[in-house]
């Protein structure tokens, strides 16, 4: 019985270390998400404002023929 406790224990300690490390990544991939979604955002701002300026609209433009 206290064979199988202990190896509970070390399973549960296993778990726990896994569970952490995994909460770590979700947090790391988290932030570096939030960072591109702002550098795709500010891509697409300069991209619009370069259009305006040149008055080629970005998006507005028929798709190539080949």
């Amino acid at each position: 019985m206290e064979s199988r406790l202990v190896e509970l224990e070390l399973r549960y300690m296993e778990m726990k270390r896994t569970v952490e490390h995994l909460s770590e990544m979700v947090h790391s991939h988290e932030r570096s998400i939030l960072q591109l979604t702002a550098q795709l955002a500010s891509a697409t701002k300069r991209l619009r404002d370069l259009g305006e300026q040149t008055g080629t609209p970005i998006g507005d433009e028929p798709p190539p023929h080949y």
